[in-house]
């Protein structure tokens, strides 16, 4: 993962409500490989993800509830967590399971968890600032075998928030500004269906001074972390899947993973020359346009234009993701007789 060289600092940037709810990629697969503990940091919390010996992953809090030692420092034993400081184990559901004095478990001994999901080589975490469970899921989309590459992945440290990444996909006037595009335009109104939103856009690419071709894009848009984005160019009749996921890692950094993988067609290494090329230009455009989101400040009520495309209904989606304090009670002055 590579850190942007180039910092400005910009007092007061976020004004998010916190950190949105939803699906956050935490890892890729083959970083956590079988019996292994990698210790992370998101949501503003010192974490755990290890990989038991089954197999399965799990998401716990890093400090072991008997002493507060660093689970970091600890081993996988079979299905459970192993605490290096006195012994104790902890299971799937984050309860201790047992000590090494051999006598009975305290029973308030628990870790927190968090719901963790893996598929297309990827681990993704469920945050809920309340802690409820999941009501929503985020796709598994056809890897090799269903005759598509597997995902190329890049990881990027942003200081930034999940909002202002994704609103990129929405933000039509960019394209032609900051990624040089020959044209950009949108298709069709944009579709929300509770946690998912949908929109279409096409762009026009220069190949040289004369040539150009269009590549059509389909967004959509599962919570602020997760981002999957099906290009199609007909002219050359490949396929495309992007992945857009941005991580927090607190209220003011995350972690952007970028992603490409591409239908097979014609000869096998054709797939992947096409893949190394969609992942160049995203990498490219991400680099264009991490050094604006990083100093950037966040307006809350901006004066959009005609051209600039469906920011206002994407702000108004982007809503149900934050958690809202209840209201205080009103406490009205007391007079004295």
């Amino acid at each position: 993962m590579r850190a942007l060289r180039w910092r400005v600092t910009v007092v007061e940037n976020y004004r998010f409500p916190g950190i949105p709810l939803g699906w956050y990629t935490v890892a890729t697969s083959k970083e956590v490989r079988a019996s292994q503990i990698v210790p992370v940091k998101y949501f503003g919390e010192e974490l755990i993800l290890y990989r038991t010996g089954s197999g399965n992953v799990r998401l716990t809090g890093a400090y072991c509830p008997h002493l507060g030692a660093h689970l970091g420092a600890g081993k996988v034993e079979g299905e459970n967590l192993r605490c290096a400081f006195h012994g104790f184990e902890f299971g799937g559901d984050g309860r201790c399971v047992k000590t090494a004095y051999g006598k009975g478990v305290p029973r308030k001994a628990k870790l927190s968890t968090w719901p963790v999901r893996e598929h297309n080589g990827y681990i993704f975490a469920w945050y809920h600032p309340e802690g409820k469970q999941p009501d929503w899921e985020v796709p598994v989309l056809p890897g090799p075998a269903e005759g598509w590459t597997a995902f190329s992945t890049r990881a990027l440290e942003v200081n930034s928030h999940p909002q202002e990444t994704s609103e990129n996909s929405v933000d039509i006037g960019h394209f032609v500004q900051v990624h040089g595009f020959g044209g950009a335009w949108t298709e069709g109104d944009l579709e929300v269906d509770g946690h998912l939103l949908k929109g279409a856009y096409g762009i026009q690419y220069p190949l040289g001074s004369r040539l150009r071709f269009i590549a059509k894009f389909r967004v959509e848009v599962h919570g602020l972390g997760y981002s999957l984005v099906r290009v199609s160019i007909e002219r050359f009749g490949i396929e495309i899947n992007l992945l857009v996921m941005s991580s927090p890692v607190d209220h003011g950094k995350i972690i952007l993973r970028t992603a490409s993988s591409v239908k097979q067609v014609g000869v096998r290494p054709l797939a992947h020359i096409v893949r190394s090329a969609a992942t160049w230009g995203l990498n490219r455009e991400v680099g264009q346009d991490a050094p604006i989101w990083e100093t950037k400040r966040y307006v809350e009520k901006p004066i959009l234009a005609e051209g600039d495309g469906p920011i206002g209904e994407y702000r108004r989606y982007c809503k149900q993701f934050y958690v809202q304090e209840p209201a205080k009670p009103t406490q009205l002055p007391v007079v004295a007789a």
